[in-house]
């Protein structure tokens, strides 16, 4: 249990490089630079783009060269993708522009490899039979990290400046770097970069699993706000607040379910939760039943990103655990990018409430899939 707590303060803290700039990008982007919508959506997907991209590269050097590897690289360029953003500060116009966008797709590569590694880091120190509690607390310490920031990069901008923001999102990846060389190393997994198109096959049941649950994370995130606003509703901004708290304590609580009774059942009850949040925010007559049906949705979308993929580590040889968690979690990276624009076009067309019921059916997919899992027996190996 050590090194999994440990692992995700790695991450937490990692990830504040990660969480910062999308609570301080935006005003700046459009107050300082006045840039449109249009670039503030370029610049901020951008870095989604190149985490895409590089999902598998990052699985492969967890893989060849150990994942405490990654986890350092990882860091490395989140500091220097900080440095490279404080530029904008000095340099604007298109300079400024330029510099920006090569701050992202520095913290892209740095975001890929952090994760990846982190996760493959943990599983490596406590076995796969634990592998469903490593993911639930890194992905809990993601979360966090992007839920703390909101406030914390709100206070520095105030006090400080952008720059007091970017600052910050330099020296925590440091803190988290100081951490990691006390933590031991694993042996390098493989000696063999498996192509991309042999580790595809083994996880994408897995994966669109995850793609299909995560719609509904995206729907909270992006509409909650618009949808209050339509209905004449107040304090929307504690939706966001209530999914987030239901999300944590269903991990901290319930984690161990996934090792303990397999990521078939885990992900076919959590995911049912989740179909009853995004049922009740679709016909909430009501703010309490949108809190509520934002709760459910957050405590049954927690446990679906482990849950998954712990069929989807039990499918590959412990050799490639890297690269297969790598593509595994590429697929949360894809439901991110195109959801906005699928769920926009679904609020455009049906109106904001329309967005909970394709997120209803998105999770009713998701059950499906792990419904048609084939259970697959647990190794010790490590």
């Amino acid at each position: 249990m050590k090194y999994i707590i440990v692992t995700a303060i790695i991450v937490l803290l990692g990830f504040f490089s990660v969480g910062i700039p999308i609570a301080t990008l935006p005003g700046f982007i459009k107050g300082t630079l006045g840039l449109s919508d249009v670039w503030l959506g370029i610049i901020l997907g951008t870095q989604s783009l190149v985490t895409l991209l590089s999902r598998h590269h990052s699985g492969s050097l967890s893989d060849l060269k150990g994942p405490k590897v990654a986890v350092l690289r990882g860091i490395f360029f989140a500091v220097i993708s900080g440095i490279v953003s404080l530029g904008v500060v000095y340099f604007q116009g298109t300079l400024g522009l330029v510099i920006l966008l090569v701050g992202r797709i520095i913290l892209g590569y740095s975001e890929s490899l952090l994760i990846t590694g982190a996760l493959s880091w943990g599983v490596g120190l406590v076995g796969p039979s634990n592998a469903g509690r490593v993911m639930a607390w890194s992905g809990m310490a993601m979360y966090a990290a992007m839920a703390i920031s909101a406030p914390l990069g709100y206070f520095m901008v105030h006090q400080f400046g952008f720059q007091g923001g970017v600052v910050l999102s330099i020296l925590f990846p440091i803190f988290a770097g100081i951490i990691s060389f006390f933590v031991p190393m694993v042996p390098q997994a493989s000696q063999v970069r498996i192509p991309f198109y042999q580790v595809v096959p083994k996880v994408w049941k897995h994966g669109l699993g995850l793609f299909f649950a995560a719609v509904c994370f995206a729907g909270i995130a992006g509409f909650s706000t618009l949808l209050f606003k339509e209905r004449g509703w107040e304090n929307a901004h504690w939706v966001m607040v209530i999914f987030g708290t239901a999300y944590v304590l269903a991990r901290i609580f319930f984690a161990q379910t996934v090792d303990k009774y397999g990521g078939k059942k885990i992900a076919m009850i959590f995911s049912a939760v989740a179909i009853l949040g995004q049922g009740l925010l679709w016909q909430a007559n009501h703010s309490s039943l949108a809190f509520l049906g934002a709760a459910l949705t957050g405590f049954g979308y927690s446990l679906v990103f482990p849950a998954f993929g712990v069929e989807a580590v039990k499918n590959m040889e412990p050799k490639f655990r890297g690269v297969a968690l790598g593509a595994y979690v590429a697929f949360f990276d894809l439901a991110l990018g195109v959801t906005g624009p699928l769920a926009g076009f679904v609020a455009n067309q049906f109106g904001y409430a329309a967005v909970y019921a394709f997120g209803m059916i998105t999770c009713i997919v998701s059950f499906l899939i792990a419904l048609n899992l084939k259970e697959i027996k647990k190794t010790n190996e490590t």
